[in-house]
């Protein structure tokens, strides 16, 4: 059976959304992201530069610290893959991807002060 766009709950093979509310709640959302895109984008670039920095720098704490920000971009700003939402919907998408974010801040403290 098909999922809901949104909730991730099981709908008819005809229908996207499980719900008005749940169809309204995806809309809105996705406005939202794609005003924010360029944040997440910005963020993680500035995670890639500390990293690149670290190179010339030989310093293992500048590499944890690029992790740690991408971490924190991916936390605060969790955009998923089409693929990830067709699978379990925008709702446990977006969890999935604050998972992921504090997974990248736990490996960014492991490698910066380990």
């Amino acid at each position: 059976m098909k999922k809901c766009g949104y909730c991730g709950k099981e709908v008819k093979d005809e229908l996207d959304f499980c719900s008005d509310g749940c169809e309204k709640s995806y809309k809105d959302e996705n406005e939202k992201d794609e005003r924010r895109i360029k944040y997440f984008a910005g963020g993680i670039v500035l995670g890639l530069l500390v990293i690149a920095v670290s190179a010339f720098t030989k310093s293992v704490f500048m590499v944890g610290i690029g992790v740690i920000i991408m971490g924190i971009v991916v936390f605060l700003l969790p955009f998923t893959t089409p693929e990830t939402i067709a699978f379990l919907g925008y709702k446990k998408a977006k969890t999935a991807g604050r998972i992921a974010g504090i997974v990248l801040i736990a490996v960014g403290i492991w490698v910066g002060l380990i």
